[in-house]
């Protein structure tokens, strides 16, 4: 089967398994290796040996290629040579429900609540808006994610990275 329903942490998708494979057959490199700053070499290392298992399982179930993140950045260096780390992976297909509605005052409904998958390591999922690339005319998810990861370089820990040198990501 290459088309599936899916239940994933609160959210019912569609997957369409054999067009993302196909989609991600034609991208060269994820936004890590596109980018090539230190802090995105150090996730290109990390992952996905340092996701979680469900993190895993979920971009397993929906065909992506963890090794092929569209976006990716760090946002800080933490204690204990750890960094947190932002970014997505695409899939194509659609979400069928969101996540339950939690009732936070200060939310609305279209607003993401990431969902804790394991420790330090959360995702959000939610239509992505129109992609270009292998990505273009297709209907696709986005699975925004946050995690720690460890340093994995040598030295203290995860140096400062200038976001303003880092370079953004292109289409993929």
């Amino acid at each position: 089967m290459t088309r599936g329903r899916l239940s994933l942490f609160g959210w019912t998708v569609e997957a369409d398994l054999a067009a993302t494979r196909e989609a991600y057959r034609t991208v060269g490199k994820g936004a890590a290796l596109r980018c090539g700053c230190p802090g995105c070499l150090n996730f290109d290392a990390a992952r996905p040996a340092g996701f979680a298992p469900p993190l895993r399982d979920l971009l397993a179930a929906t065909g992506v290629d963890p090794l092929k993140e569209h976006e990716v950045r760090l946002v800080a260096p933490l204690e204990g040579r750890r960094c947190l780390y932002a970014g997505a992976y695409l899939f194509c297909g659609r979400l069928v429900t969101g996540r339950p509605y939690r009732g936070f005052p200060f939310l609305s409904e279209e607003v993401d609540v990431f969902e804790r998958v394991g420790e330090d390591q959360h995702v959000a999922l939610h239509k992505a808006r129109p992609l270009a690339g292998p990505w273009a005319d297709r209907s696709c998810v986005r699975v925004e994610f946050l995690v720690v990861l460890p340093w994995m370089g040598t030295g203290a820990g995860a140096p400062v990275v200038d976001l303003g040198r880092c370079r953004r990501p292109t289409a993929s």
